[in-house]
């Protein structure tokens, strides 16, 4: 393997470690002064590293003390609630672990809106957004839900052809699919990544670009592998830390799956570069934190997310 790229593979592996290292011997990550929910991410990061165990460790628990009859999951913080639980519910599912993944992913479906985008919570908010929308997508892909994960891909698409300015990223939808903007917000408000100004929200182009190429890759539509390239265009534009920042991750991720589909080596670069700054960004135990925010849980947050994003880059461009 590429020398850089094992060095990916290697800080994913010393991340893990220190994922091990905060594991109550239940499985969860839960302390007397972090009453949160911090494990969504953590079963992925655990089974891609080979920690089977401990990813069915933390699935034990989360079916003890989190899944509800109705498969929803109990989150302690409701903001991007379905997002936490979309990661849940994949990790749960490459796990084989169906007895989780089934019902989470019946609850899942419930929170789709009438645009194909979803919604937060199963009980509908004013708008949908690509987090949400995105991941919840990817898990019903995965279970073999292709009508519902393409709904979400048509409402993804409508939301890049409706930008009405090359300037911003507008992400937020109104449940029937209208695009909120400076001049038609939502609520009073119209949320976008400014181009002018870095520390953005990256994230929310990037995950929509990772699930259009990923949605390709399942049903073989040139449609959804244009739009992961429009999107990832789109991300060329933004301010210098586009693909420098914590943020962007995800963009990261959706760069490197696209150049494992199209050989491309604008996107290898930009996945390179964030994958560098992870790099340099991992402290000697191991953990990441947020140039603007530390403590357990962002640790916990951060550095199970960003195992899971250097094994996929490295992955994606060593084939």
């Amino acid at each position: 393997m590429d020398a850089k790229l094992l060095s990916y593979v290697e800080a994913a592996n010393r991340g893990a470690e220190w994922l091990l290292a905060q594991q109550n011997p239940d499985g969860s990550f839960i302390r007397e002064d972090l009453q949160a929910d911090c494990y969504h991410k953590a079963i992925q990061a655990l089974a891609m590293t080979s920690h089977p165990i401990a990813a069915n460790r933390v699935l034990n628990w989360v079916k003890a003390h989190d899944l509800q009859p109705d498969g929803r999951l109990r989150h302690f913080d409701l903001g991007l609630a379905l997002y936490k639980t979309s990661w849940a519910c994949q990790g749960a599912h490459r796990l084989a672990r169906l007895d989780v993944s089934r019902p989470v992913m019946g609850y899942l479906l419930r929170c789709q809106a009438p645009c194909g985008g979803f919604y937060q919570v199963v009980e509908g908010n004013p708008y949908v957004e690509p987090v949400c929308t995105s991941w919840a997508a990817m898990a019903v892909l995965l279970g073999g839900h292709v009508d519902a994960a393409e709904r979400a891909a048509d409402c993804l698409l409508a939301m890049v052809e409706q930008q009405p300015d090359p300037g911003r990223f507008y992400y937020w939808m109104t449940p029937d699919g209208r695009l909120a903007t400076a001049g038609n917000p939502i609520e009073g408000a119209a949320p976008h990544v400014d181009a002018s100004q870095t520390q953005q929200a990256y994230y929310c182009p990037g995950i929509a670009c990772l699930f259009l190429a990923r949605l390709h890759m399942a049903t073989g539509q040139a449609r959804y592998l244009e739009a992961a390239e429009r999107l990832f265009e789109i991300s060329l534009g933004f301010a210098e830390d586009r693909y420098s920042y914590p943020t962007a991750g995800k963009s990261a991720v959706g760069a490197a799956t696209l150049h494992l589909l199209t050989g491309d080596e604008a996107p290898r670069e930009a996945a390179l570069e964030f994958g560098d700054y992870l790099l340099a960004q991992q402290s000697d135990e191991g953990w990441w934190a947020n140039p603007h925010s530390d403590g357990l849980l962002i640790r916990l947050d951060h550095t199970a997310e960003f195992v899971i994003w250097l094994s996929e880059i490295a992955g994606a461009l060593a084939t």
